[in-house]
């Protein structure tokens, strides 16, 4: 019973913190736009039978499959993905509080990591707006495999690895970055046996359906063919594209520089145990590497660093006073747009609206590059000048 009564507040504050991002967004216009969510949609509708399928989309079927089966208990496909969205975003606030204060033991540290990542506008608020993505589920997922790789626990690790790997590219990352961190206890006598395991169970899930599902359109952009092997070397070369994956990794890291300076940020992470200093270097090499790598949005890859920021803030939180929390919080919600809507009325304006997206660089991403480092600049002098770190 204390257990449940502990889960209420947090889960009615997600509650709430949802419902006011919902009203502050929009919805995508599918009629007149043809993006990523009609592919999804049709294999919501068909399956794999369905007349268009594309990789990778069509790689991500879980969410779909799952709206499948809530049409057939009456849902149509866009409340099914509406529900999907609303569960996801419940499940990710609430997943993040409790897994902060399972790490922290702070209500302080939890409440604080839910709020932030609420107002990291491609966590909540974009899949509020285009509810057609496979993200939803992930988020939650990720925080569960990560809980049974500090546990330990490979075999229910191994299993939730297997089910995400057909549901985000980006839940491969727990299981990966769990095999660094027994590779890096030397002593550990169970690393050879989870590694080959790992490689048995995994691979299959990765080339299965890769060979089996009938796609007639390719939009990856590294792949096995020559072109797209020569993209690994191509795209660090592309000015563009470098200028805005590093906008979108400090644009979704910019709490933790308002919070604190770069010194107690790395005097943080040498104090970590470590077995969560080593899960968590793997698992942000994997996440920038698969964010670079992996198309163009960058800003919606970059929100798969919301572990490693969940646990920086969790760690820090106790030391921050109520001013420096609410300072941080105002700055984020004025960077992060979240009271506008999405301009899905003209595209290039969408791709514009925020920045980090792949090759546009304008006049509008390049105000947004100079707004974040603005906020940066304020960042450092209100932390060098209040010395709370």
């Amino acid at each position: 019973m204390k257990n449940i009564k502990a889960i209420l507040f947090p889960s009615l504050i997600a509650t709430i913190l949802i419902v006011i991002l919902d009203l502050l967004t929009n919805s995508l216009n599918t009629q007149t736009n043809q993006w990523d969510f009609i592919y999804y949609i049709a294999m919501a509708k068909d399956g794999f039978s369905a007349e268009n399928l594309a990789s990778p989309f069509a790689y991500r079927y879980i969410t779909t499959a799952i709206v499948y089966l809530l049409t057939n208990l009456g849902l149509s496909i866009q409340n099914g993905f509406q529900l999907i969205a609303y569960i996801g975003a419940f499940s990710q606030l609430l997943g993040i509080y409790l897994f902060i204060h399972w790490l922290t033991q702070s209500n302080r540290a939890a409440w604080l990591s839910m709020v932030v990542t609420a107002f990291s506008i491609y966590n909540i608020k974009f899949l509020l707006f285009d509810i057609y993505r496979p993200d939803h589920l992930a988020y939650a997922l990720i925080l569960i495999q990560t809980y049974f790789a500090l546990e330990k626990k490979f075999i229910p690790l191994l299993l939730l690895t297997l089910i995400g790997s057909q549901l985000r590219e980006f839940n491969l990352i727990p299981l990966f970055a769990y095999l660094f961190m027994l590779a890096k206890e030397k002593r550990d006598a169970n690393f050879s046996k989870q590694l080959g395991l790992s490689l048995i169970f995994i691979l299959p899930a990765i080339i299965l359906p890769r060979l089996l599902i009938p796609v007639n359109e390719d939009y990856q952009i590294v792949g096995l063919s020559l072109e797209k092997l020569l993209n690994i070397i191509v795209l660090p070369l592309i000015p563009s594209v470098s200028i805005n994956f590093i906008f979108s990794v400090f644009a979704y890291v910019l709490p933790l520089f308002l919070i604190t300076s770069t010194q107690k940020i790395k005097s943080t992470f040498t104090k970590l145990k470590p077995k969560i200093k080593n899960y968590l270097i793997a698992y942000t090499f994997f996440v920038l590497m698969l964010s670079f790598f992996g198309g163009t949005d960058f800003t919606r890859f970059a929100t798969f660093l919301f572990l490693p920021q969940i646990i920086f803030i969790g760690l820090l939180a106790e030391e921050l006073s109520n001013q420096k929390i609410i300072f941080v919080l105002i700055c984020m919600f004025i960077f992060n747009r979240l009271w506008v809507h999405f301009p899905d009325w003209d595209v290039q304006a969408y791709r514009s609206f925020y920045g980090g997206f792949s090759l546009v660089l304008n006049s509008q991403t390049w105000l947004r590059i100079l707004e974040l480092s603005a906020f940066l600049v304020i960042g450092y002098f209100v932390n060098r000048k209040t010395k709370v770190m």
